[in-house]
């Protein structure tokens, strides 16, 4: 998580950010704008960031670093982060992600995102902005001792809910519905005069669900997918014999 800038170190940061966000509208690479940025326009909630995400489709990824590189930027691959994202790099140091998959393996960008992305106004620049549904996925998945999106996600539900595609949201939480319904319990607490911005059906749905599993033993194996949330989690594969889990299912 990169640390909030303030003063002079905030403007050459947005300067760098400007002219990124033009070289690629001028180079026509499909990209979409998410994380912080995305967050304040989609809730109007502005709050101080040390990055902006730019989003780009997996396949994509290749052409668009060798765009980048042919206008003066230094993209950068480490091993670590080969599946997911990218560091650009311009000539006085400045950088941010170019991020193409999900840091937990569970998801890559896909080009059918563009369909859904929402216009929006970054920097001064018309871009796309990251689909919203793929935005509260994302952060879902974020809970750890030192950050944790869950308030995120309930505001995020609050200020979009009705432009939310909720059956889209479901389909491709479907393997962690669990993870989804924890959400949404969290959002009946913390916001209960505003239930009916969550879809009957969807709670139904859930409900459902979890009657069905509360009828069936729990498994013989002593698994965890807590790793996908957070390495805090490891403690129970490290000491207490729990296989974990890291795939979508």
């Amino acid at each position: 998580m990169s640390l909030a800038l303030s003063g002079e170190k905030k403007e050459q940061a947005e300067k760098f950010y400007k002219k990124l966000l033009q070289t690629l509208i001028k180079s026509k690479c499909p990209f979409m704008v998410g994380g912080t940025f995305a967050f304040s326009e989609y809730t109007g909630i502005e709050r101080p960031t040390g990055d902006i995400d730019i989003r780009i489709a997996y396949d994509d990824h290749p052409a668009v670093l060798k765009k980048l590189a042919e206008n003066g930027y230094k993209p950068e691959l480490k091993e670590i982060e080969l599946n997911w994202l990218a560091k650009v790099y311009d000539d006085q140091g400045y950088y941010t992600d170019i991020i193409f998959a999900e840091r937990n393996g569970l998801f890559k960008v896909e080009t059918d995102w563009f369909k859904r992305a929402k216009k929006g106004e970054v920097l001064n620049n018309k871009v796309l902005l990251e689909p919203v549904e793929e935005l509260i996925i994302s952060k879902s998945y974020v809970q750890n001792r030192h950050r944790n999106d869950d308030g995120d996600v309930v505001h995020l539900m609050l200020r979009q809910g009705k432009n939310i595609d909720w059956h889209h949201l479901m389909n491709k939480m479907e393997p962690h519905w669990e993870l989804l319904m924890g959400h949404l319990l969290n959002f009946l607490f913390v916001y209960p005069s505003e239930r009916e911005v969550i879809p009957k059906w969807l709670f139904e749905h859930l409900v459902g669900k979890l009657e069905d599993r509360l009828s069936h033993p729990p498994t013989e194996d002593k698994i965890t997918r807590g790793l996908l949330l957070s390495n805090d989690y490891q403690v129970g594969v490290s000491l207490w014999g729990f296989r974990p889990v890291t795939e979508l299912k």
